[in-house]
């Protein structure tokens, strides 16, 4: 993640510059200096100016040139993340940013207060981490777009899970409340727990029914299946309480193998339990369960 002493002293003008190479970054995969300078207002010795400072620290990099002299400039991960930081830190959603609360193969999650001084999480879709061919797979949003930019996949990421976190919300399932987001960065409300794979648990029983009654809200009343649900994305919070977390790859009850990630999703717990408390539930009376056809759920 961008350094934050390095953030602060980035000033409008760096910011007008990083916004017109964004812009421009729809055409080029390395915007020309020219348009650069159009693009941000500034003039071209200001532009050349700031250019070797952002470079200086990463946020830009710039293209090997060909053997017309064409040299161009494009945005880091570190840039990207500048300008979602000060969208975020100026419609008040966010002004710190702390420790670090994990990283993995498609974001960053880090502790964050709010102007109030709330507790927040910040996290960072990163899916330039996983292989071309792995993100077409498991997203299915970009999977009809052949070109499309790790950092704009990213976005695309965020605005999903953002968009998914609001539904489940307000269905009432156990998820961090979605606070504000842009580009791709997510602003939520504070993470905290044990992942479901490390918890000791003194009663699993009433854990695993807690779990698939919120699996059944999610499809009865959000209409959506987690689809890559595990025991290391179900927290378990210090009262005791369940979040369930990393919604980006969420389907719709509609899209036509969902009942095949709903049993996905519901076996991966099911094992998990297994493995901690014995002989597992009937499968297809827990099935019955959380798509509503039945009442009754035997454990």
């Amino acid at each position: 993640m961008l350094q934050l002493k390095k953030f602060r002293l980035l000033e409008k003008d760096d910011f007008g510059i990083l916004s017109a190479i964004e812009l421009r970054m729809k055409h080029h995969e390395y915007v020309p200096l020219e348009e650069m300078i159009k693009f941000s207002g500034l003039r071209s010795d200001e532009v050349t100016f700031r250019i070797r400072s952002l470079r200086r620290d990463r946020l830009l990099t710039k293209s090997a040139g060909d053997q017309q002299g064409y040299q161009g400039y494009s945005l880091t991960t570190l840039g990207y993340d500048a300008l979602a930081l000060r969208a975020l830190v100026l419609s008040g959603a966010v002004e710190a940013i702390g420790k670090s609360l994990g990283v993995g193969k498609e974001a960053d999650v880090y502790d964050a207060l709010s102007p109030g001084g709330k507790r927040r999480a910040i996290k960072f879709h990163r899916l330039g981490r996983m292989s071309f061919r792995q993100s077409h797979r498991k997203r299915g949003y970009i999977a009809d777009r052949p070109h499309i930019s790790w950092l704009y996949q990213s976005r695309l990421s965020a605005e999903k899970e953002y968009s998914s976190l609001e539904t489940l919300y307000a269905a009432g399932v156990s998820v961090p409340k979605p606070i504000a987001h842009n580009r791709h960065v997510l602003v939520m409300g504070l993470i905290e727990g044990t992942e479901l794979k490390f918890a000791e648990l003194k009663g699993p029983k009433p854990i695993l029914r807690e779990i698939l009654r919120n699996i059944k809200v999610a499809h009865q009343k959000a209409g959506l299946i987690h689809s890559d649900l595990s025991e290391y994305n179900i927290l378990i919070k210090p009262n005791g309480k369940l979040l369930i977390i990393d919604w980006p790859q969420s389907v719709s009850t509609d899209h036509p193998n969902s009942q095949d990630y709903l049993k996905r999703d519901v076996l991966n717990i099911l094992a998990c339990f297994r493995r901690k408390a014995g002989p597992e539930p009937d499968l297809d009376n827990v099935l019955a369960y959380v798509t509503g056809k039945s009442r009754t759920l035997v454990l």
